[in-house]
This record gives structure tokens, sequence and C-alpha cells, in this order.
């Protein structure tokens, strides 16, 4: 009873081990893993039953078995087959040998050892394995062995345990290796032993009979025994995945790169332009703070302001003096003009009279200047009247001021 609990909890170890491996890659090869396949396998070789007598040769006989395997783990799989042939007994009283046949069908659990203990490869040159299991005997022809139970009374055998087309189930174990040819063939030896019903070899011992075989065989598998490996391509499309993703992280990184790249320029850019601006704002600043300081210079030293009389209108010689100057001074300098402009003093007379004097002055200018040969177009007049005293003294803004532009 603990045999079979312990038989039991074996398969149950074996088949737990079975359902969680998975198909692992191979040792040589990480990009295939293992692919559950059939083959089928011819073996031939010979039998050995064990008996009484002292000459082994006389109890070998042949033995022939084709079977099919299933190989559903890397390290485990199962073997269906039909074999025997024949077996041998021998009586050691009579002195007799006898032969008989028979037929069996075999079931066994197949353990890969290689496998097991090296993990898988899909090149392995030599496989080493055991195995366990049952067959259904069927015995056959067994007419030497009738044949001494019927003979006369002086030399009759009783084989109480006669075997006729009865079946019994035997046990098988057994320790075989292979070798590998190519993808699709495999070399094979293996040893193994039946362990079978007491009427085995129609002799009742009180004990089980035993039958020893050595084979040798060939199989051819249908189908490879790997396939492309998913962890493997789970792998590769993980590393391809973090590639692109470094790829694209490098590409992000060089474009913001160049985008703050490109910023700093623009912001250096901005601020050239900015100084550039300023700068020539500043130069235009200075430009014309020198222009205007020499037009002051000019002004100051040339310009004219030519005083009358109270309610007046007239030049007299004195300014006429100064308009003169400032005529010879203009056609000197063709690229100047000049502004006149009329003033009347607000302590004499109404605004209305006021504003018709000082343009009468400012046109006697404009005339004068002329008559002196200064062009008409580089002379522009305006008056004031009264609405504007340019200077303190009452007498000094009856004027006409002539500025230089």
């Amino acid at each position: 009873m603990k045999i079979k609990h312990l038989a039991l909890s074996v398969a149950m170890l074996l088949c737990g081990i079975s359902a969680s491996a998975g198909n692992p890659q191979s040792k040589t090869d990480p990009s295939v893993e293992f692919r559950p396949h059939w083959d089928i396998q011819l073996q031939g070789g010979a039998a050995y039953t064990l008996g009484e007598t002292s000459n082994f040769g006389e109890l070998v006989s042949p033995a022939l078995f084709l079977s099919t395997n299933y190989k559903f783990h890397h390290a485990m799989g199962v073997r269906f087959g039909l074999g025997g042939w024949q077996g041998k007994g021998a009586l050691v009283l009579r002195d007799a040998n006898y032969a008989f046949k028979f037929m069996q069908l075999n079931a066994d659990y197949k353990l890969d050892i290689s496998s097991l203990i090296g993990g898988f490869n899909h090149k392995r040159v030599c496989s080493v394995y055991a195995f366990a299991g049952a067959g259904l005997m069927y015995g056959f022809n067994n007419d030497a062995a009738n044949a001494l139970a019927a003979g006369s009374e002086d030399w009759a055998v009783e084989l109480e345990y006669l075997w006729d087309s009865k079946l019994f189930v035997a046990g098988r174990l057994g320790l075989g290796a292979d070798f590998r040819v190519s993808d699709r063939f495999t070399l094979n030896l293996e040893a193994n032993t039946n362990i079978l019903s007491d009427k085995f070899n129609s002799k009742k011992a009180e004990n089980v009979d035993w039958q020893f075989n050595l084979l040798a065989g060939v199989s051819y598998r249908f189908g490879k025994n790997h396939q492309v490996s998913q962890v493997w391509l789970d792998q590769k499309a993980a590393e391809e995945a973090a590639r692109i993703a470094a790829e694209k992280a490098e590409k992000a990184r060089l474009e913001a790169e160049r985008a703050e790249a490109a910023r700093l320029a623009a912001e250096k850019a901005e601020k050239e332009r900015i100084a550039a601006e300023q700068a020539k704002a500043a130069e235009a600043a200075r430009v014309a703070a020198e222009h205007a300081a020499h037009i002051a210079a000019i002004n100051k030293e040339h310009s004219e302001n030519v005083f009358f009389t109270i309610g007046s209108a007239y030049i007299n010689k004195k300014e006429a003096a100064k308009i003169k100057k400032l005529s010879e001074w203009l056609k000197a300098n063709e690229k100047y003009s000049v502004d006149i402009v009329g003033y009347a003093d607000a302590a004499t007379g109404t605004p209305k009279i006021n504003l018709e004097i000082s343009k009468r002055r400012a046109e006697n200018v404009r005339k004068a200047l002329i008559a002196n040969g200064v062009a008409e177009n580089r002379i522009v007049m305006d008056h004031k009247g009264d609405t504007v005293q340019p200077f303190e003294k009452i007498e000094d803004n009856r004027v006409v001021i002539c500025t230089l532009e």
C-alpha cells in the first residue's frame, strides 16, 4: 500500500513539474524552445528469461518492439508499443528446454535524465533516459510446453501454471540512451526488464517471473523537437521596444538641445538687435545732438534779430546791414535755409494791429533777403503779433527773428 502511495505521489510531482515548467529555451540556442512531438520507434534485440539452468544461452530468445513516443515535456514523455516475440523456459528434472510465443502491449512513462539535469538542448548528441510502465501480456503457440505436459507417464511434466491464451499485466523498468543523428532520426540502445506473472514460463515457482531485454533501435520524429522560443521573441520585442524608446529619448534630447540652442541663439540675436538699435539710436541722438549743437552754434554766430521802431515796419540802415550779412552767409552756405518770424510788443497798439505789423515786418525782411540774392524757396516766413514775447524788454519784441535751418 505504501508503494502505491509513493508511486502516486511521484506521479503527481512529475505532472506538477510538467505543468509548471513550460517550454524551456535550448541551452545551445536561446532563440528556440522545446516543442512537444511524436516519434515512431523500432527496436530489436535479445531477451533473456530467468530460469533454472546454468547455460545462459539456452534461455536467450529474440525480441522485437514497435512503439510510438510522445514527449510532452523536455524531460518527460510517454511511450505506447507492441512487442514481444519469444520466451524460453527450462526444466531441470527433465533437462528439457521449451520456447513459447507471446505479445505484449506496453505503456511507459519516460524520464529524460539528461534534460532533467542539464536542461533542454535541441542538439544534444546523447540523451540518457529511464522508464517505468506496464504491459498487457498475451501468450500463444505454447506447443513445446504443452508437449511436455502431455507426454507419456514416464516423462510427462505437471505444468500447473501452463500458460494458455489468458492475459495478465506485467510491470516494466528500464534504462536507455538516444543518439541524435539528425533532427528527425535517432539511434537507440535500451536495457529493460519485465516483471511478469508466475505463469509466464508456465512453471509454478511461487514468485514472479523475470525477462530481461537488450535492444537496439531507430526512431523517426514527426516534426522537430524545437520551435521558435516565445520567451526569446518577447525578449527581442522588449529589446527592440527599449531600443526604439532609447532612440526616441535620444531624439527628444537632441531636439530639446537644438530647441534650447535655437532659443539661446534667438535671445542672443534679439539682444544684439536691441543693442544695435540702442547703439544706432544713441549714435543718431549723438549726431542729432551734434547737429543741433552745430546749428545752435551757426545760429548763434550767423542768425540775426532785425529790430524795428514802435509802430513801424521800416528797415533802417543798421538793420539792413544785418540782413545783407545774413544774405551773404546764406549764399555761401546753400544747404541752409532761414526761418523768419515777425513780432510786435504787447505794450503798444491792439492785438489786431500788432498781428498786422508783425506780418509786414517779416515780409519786408523776406523781400530784403531776396533782393540780396537769397532764393525765395530757402525762406520760410511766419508772424506772431504780440501773442509771443520772445524778449523781456518791451522794445526788443518789435523784431523779426531770423533763424538758420
